[in-house]
């Protein structure tokens, strides 16, 4: 009898013990699920504030009013960064802001622009790590997918026509052309070496 009560106990502390583990790890999961909920409805609460303030209707008046004339002054301050605006790539379902300049410091917040290319007339470069929830997947972008940037200059719509690796030192894809092209650059998973650049022309 003395046995088997203590069989008995010592299943109930086991089945507590259990009990209390997946309460642990339930409230852990439902933590960092709020986390990234609350995360994302931050970051889409800024998207939305710049594509407002970007909009084909605001644009002009902007330029217009703008107390200076300089792109910076244009441009929205955003977590301390001059933001140019918004890259959507629906065929990896992506978006997400762009930053000024391609520092690593300035690539974990979101996409960078090279800052010795142009804002919207000619062939605007950027950059993106290829992290999940980033450029991850942006090696399935195919030859006439739609890219839609918008910047504070105004917005465009892109088709893919040429995807490729590179060289890590190849850099000639950034080169300004008299077409509007996007140039999306992110490193290649495995080959430290060489990068993944994603191009796309202007639609007509």
């Amino acid at each position: 009898k003395f046995k088997g009560r203590r069989l008995k106990k010592l299943s109930k502390e086991i089945k507590k013990s259990i009990t209390i583990s997946i309460i642990i790890v339930l409230v852990v999961v439902a933590i960092i699920s709020a986390f990234f909920i609350i995360k994302y409805f931050i970051e889409k609460n800024k998207i939305d504030n710049v594509y407002e303030t970007y909009s084909d209707n605001n644009v002009q008046n902007r330029i217009e009013t703008q107390d200076t004339t300089t792109n910076d002054d244009l441009m929205l301050k955003i977590d301390g960064e001059s933001v140019l605006g918004v890259i959507k790539i629906d065929k990896i379902g992506y978006e997400g802001l762009i930053y000024e300049g391609t520092s690593l410091e300035t690539l974990d917040k979101g996409i960078g622009h090279f800052e010795k290319s142009p804002y919207l007339e000619g062939n605007v470069c950027l950059a993106g790590h290829n992290y999940s929830g980033v450029w991850k997947n942006l090696h399935t972008i195919e030859n006439g997918d739609t890219i839609t940037y918008t910047s504070f200059l105004g917005t465009k719509e892109y088709e893919v026509n040429n995807v490729q690796e590179i060289i890590e030192t190849d850099w000639t894809l950034l080169d300004n052309t008299e077409e509007n092209y996007l140039t999306l650059i992110t490193c290649v998973k495995g080959k430290p070496s060489l990068r993944l650049a994603v191009q796309a022309i202007e639609k007509k």
